[in-house]
């Protein structure tokens, strides 16, 4: 009786409980959670949290409400490296998520919407997008990109990144500048340079008056690179370096964006946009021998890493970076951390580095007067429409205004700055996020200042500017999807001071305008698409065998017979085909 009289009581209490839930429930609107996993190709270092989820910045937008209802997000990240696998493996085994950045993606956004992947987003863009699509009438130039042609019309497959300004890069052409001066002497004169430190105690105090054969204070020509290739042979010679080297192409031989290649004439080694925007391909070109003969003569006078070949597995920035970190190598791609003296670890070959940024170099010697003295046009440069993603159709219908409406709100300056920057102090305070307090940012990522002209200076706490790695775990800049306001790249660039602001100002000195935005290819229709990739996987192939033994010798570049087999052997696989498909979009862009 004792345990029927307690179960009658507990039953009372549970009723009255759920009773009391829905009358509130009843005078209380709470907003709905619409869940959305997003594929991203990078996450953050697990030193500041385990999981993308918990960064600060992610937590922040879910606190607030889009279309009336919050969302929950989750991320899928891939492992390093296995970013392109990943990619397809998701879309094979249909697994992929919500959201999808298209940064490895060898599928246009046109052939995911005939495989049913992805939402057309075209009827939606005007209600729940409103701050897009404002964005893109302001920028007609950025317009035509965003666009795909489905079946003869213009339509939203993919939403991109917009960027008021060109953002800094992040990589280019460094070069010992400590082994420049020491070893190094006036072209003219003979005379030793001289350099240092102006505060021993001031490792940003650098200052030397060394002038390269050009007359200017950095390299700027060809010929400069190889007065300085000639200096690193002797500073090897004189530290005992037998295991070093000036320089290491990428393992192809070329890099498709044209950096280097571009100081030959122009364009790229692929397909490129001509100075008249007309397509054009550049892998049978004179420039493409007067590019081999130079890489050829380097290797030659032992000037070029013997085994760049094999690096197979580095990326473009990261080519034998335990040789480059040792301090063994007088010129490398590298990235901003690797600029000034940050590499310098006090070691023997370390000690007193310093690193500068350098330009791509224009070719005064090689080939023709085509090929000589033309300032490149073609370089990997962070483009004005950044990152791409498309919606894909794992979001139910319903959940489309809410999920766009959120998207939507990152093409605002205000949304832009959590991912740029991170957040502000009332956004702090709202959240009062862990990860911040942890971090001493209680007064925000940054703050606003307006200036004498009205515009508005971002300025980003102290700490973020002296350690790259925290700001961006700070931010939520692992989602690229967004806007960047006018001065957000002068904050961006503040927060790299001195060698490393002075290296982007220099590989950002020529303007890209001949290496095709990958925007472009989103315009491809189903067969082009298909053709391109048959075309250029075998192109690629080709190339990458056969461009290296050029610049090795096993081909003589200088031989009319192995350059004209290998013409014509290259024009088997049709890159006109590939050209004629860029023209069609170059035309209905005009």
């Amino acid at each position: 009786m004792k345990r029927i009289l307690y179960l009658i009581i507990c039953m009372s209490i549970l009723f009255a409980t759920v009773a009391c839930g829905s009358s509130d429930s009843e005078d209380t609107t709470s907003a709905d959670t619409v869940s959305i996993s997003y594929w991203i190709p990078v996450g953050e270092d697990s030193t500041y949290y385990m999981s993308y989820e918990e960064n600060p910045g992610v937590k922040y937008l879910e606190s607030l409400e889009y279309n009336g209802n919050k969302i929950d997000l989750s991320f899928m990240v891939p492992l390093s490296g296995s970013e392109r696998d990943n990619f397809n493996t998701l879309l094979a085994t249909e697994e992929y998520a919500d959201l999808i950045d298209m940064a490895f993606s060898t599928t246009s956004a046109t052939e995911l919407l005939e495989d049913e992947v992805i939402y057309d987003l075209t009827p939606y863009m005007e209600d729940y997008m409103p701050n897009y699509m404002a964005l893109l009438e302001k920028h007609p130039e950025l317009k035509a990109y965003t666009y795909a042609n489905v079946d003869g019309e213009r339509r939203i497959l993919q939403l991109y990144s917009i960027t008021e300004e060109i953002l800094g890069n992040f990589m280019g052409f460094l070069y010992r500048r400590d082994w420049v001066a020491k070893y190094g002497t006036h072209p003219t004169t003979g005379e030793s340079f001289t350099y240092g430190f102006t505060d021993p105690n001031d490792k940003s105090t650098w200052e030397d008056n060394v002038v390269f054969p050009s007359g200017e204070s950095e390299p700027v020509y060809i010929s400069d690179w190889e007065w300085m290739f000639e200096i690193f042979n002797k500073a090897m010679a004189d530290l005992g370096i037998n295991d070093g080297y000036s320089f290491s192409p990428y393992f192809k031989g070329y890099n498709e964006d044209g950096a280097l290649f571009s100081g030959f004439g122009g364009g790229t080694p692929l397909w490129y946009k001509d100075e008249n925007g007309n397509a054009a391909f550049g892998g049978d070109s004179d420039s493409m021998r007067a590019y081999l003969q130079a890489l050829n003569n380097w290797y030659e006078k032992g000037w070029l890493d013997k085994s760049f070949a094999e690096h197979t597995n580095d990326q473009v920035y990261a080519i034998n970076t335990d040789l480059v970190h040792t301090g063994k190598v007088g010129m490398w791609i590298g990235r901003r951390a690797e600029t000034g003296t940050q590499m310098d670890t006090g070691s023997e070959f370390t000690s007193g580095i310093v690193a500068y940024g350098a330009r791509q170099p224009i070719n005064d010697i090689y080939g023709s007067a085509e090929q000589q003295n033309k300032e490149p046009n073609s370089l990997y440069q962070y483009s004005r429409l950044r990152g791409s993603l498309v919606v894909s159709r794992k979001v139910a219908e319903e959940d489309l205004p809410t999920v766009l409406s959120f998207l939507d709100s990152l093409f605002t300056a205000e949304g832009g700055a959590i991912l740029c920057f991170g957040l502000n102090k009332e956004q702090f305070e709202m959240t009062q996020d862990p990860t911040y307090i942890k971090y001493g940012l209680t007064e925000g990522a940054y703050q606003t200042e307006v200036l004498s002209d009205g515009s508005i200076k971002y300025n980003r706490d102290d700490s973020l500017l002296a350690d790259n790695n925290l700001a961006s775990a700070m931010a939520a800049k692992r989602m690229t999807i967004g806007y960047y306001a006018q001065g957000f790249v002068p904050a961006l660039n503040a927060s790299y001071i001195g060698y490393a602001q002075e290296a982007m100002a220099r590989w950002d000195y020529y303007e890209n305008q001949g290496y095709i935005e990958r925007a472009v290819q989103t315009q491809f229709t189903t067969d082009e698409s298909n053709t391109y990739n048959k075309v250029y996987a075998n192109i690629d192939t080709f190339m990458a065998s056969n461009i290296p033994q050029f610049i090795t010798g096993k081909l003589d570049i200088d031989n009319d017979q192995d350059w004209e087999d290998y013409v014509t052997v290259l024009n088997k696989y049709s890159p006109e085909k590939v050209t004629q498909i860029f023209q069609r979009i170059f035309d209905s862009m005009k």
